[in-house]
């Protein structure tokens, strides 16, 4: 009997390196969201300890005080602006795990349909092996 083969196998291959693409896409959004996270943490921190150092000063003159504000003005419209930017990736990183999770099916479908062929291919290995032996048993009786 020959040996199994699945034609299918470079089909599923195609489809493991598909599957590993749309992860290393997963990954690089996680880590996009991540460094917008820390930038919106840096951001705040900034924001509020200019705030916090200038009255710490005790003094402030009008200068320094418009300063600020301008500076407050433009860490909140980044801020904004990062907040959106923040739930854009997120709708990016929704998606890329839906195509991951779809990518990932689409192997696990080939490899189902591998291993049900496989099984009935031992099937037939198994009924040709015994119906080898009757031969040679009857053989025998008959010799």
């Amino acid at each position: 009997m020959k040996r199994f083969a699945f034609p299918l196998d470079r089909v599923m291959e195609w489809r493991r390196a598909q599957a590993r693409l749309e992860e290393s896409k997963l990954e690089g959004l996680h880590a996009e969201l991540r460094d917008i996270g820390q930038k919106i943490e840096i951001l705040t921190i900034e924001r509020n300890r200019a705030g916090r150092s200038l009255v710490a000063t005790g003094g402030a003159t009008g200068l320094e005080l418009t300063l600020l504000d301008a500076f407050q003005i433009a860490a909140d419209a980044e801020l904004t602006r990062l907040e959106r930017s923040k739930a854009g990736c997120r709708q990016r990183v929704e998606a890329q795990i839906w195509a991951v999770a779809e990518r990932r099916r689409e192997v696990r479908l080939l490899e189902k349909l591998k291993e049900r062929k496989l099984e009935s291919w031992k099937v037939a290995a198994n009924r040709e092996i015994d119906r080898q032996a009757e031969e040679a048993y009857l053989a025998r009786w008959t010799a």
